[in-house]
């Protein structure tokens, strides 16, 4: 996605949960992060993150990669043809999860460990079993 969606994202996004929209420095943080995800799904992931989300999330980055998940799921004709190659750890590199802390449900990304193959090397490397054992609940 270009910057510009990635504003008009975050501009919408507060608005919505009523929150002020972030410094300058912080959109730029979070952008690194998510800049691969294509343009055409940005106002798809932007409602399903007001329809499922109570609050503005604190994790951003990984609601956005997590929805993006989505979306490739629920539309596989539009998804880009990559040479992923089969990992039951992950999708296409990638490990999605959550934990519950103070009745709280976070969401995040990792870099599968086994595989190696996600693009965006901002995520941490780990490994499902290694995840499990910290108590983070896997939702690929």
């Amino acid at each position: 996605m270009k910057l510009e969606e990635f504003n008009d994202l975050l501009i919408e996004l507060s608005a919505f949960y009523e929150r002020k929209e972030p410094k300058q420095s912080t959109i730029e943080l979070w952008y690194r992060l998510v800049n691969r995800i294509p343009s055409e799904p940005v106002k798809w992931i932007t409602k399903k993150i007001e329809t499922n989300y109570e609050a503005f999330p604190r994790n951003l980055t990984a609601a956005l990669w997590s929805t993006y998940n989505e979306w490739q799921q629920a539309y596989p004709e539009k998804k880009s043809i990559e040479n992923y190659f089969d990992c039951p750890d992950c999708v296409e590199g990638l490990i999605f999860a959550d934990k519950n802390k103070n009745n709280i449900n976070y969401k995040y990304v990792f870099r599968c460990a086994l595989c190696k193959q996600a693009h965006c090397r901002e995520y941490p490397l780990a490994g499902v079993k290694e995840l499990k054992s910290q108590g983070y609940e896997i939702v690929n």
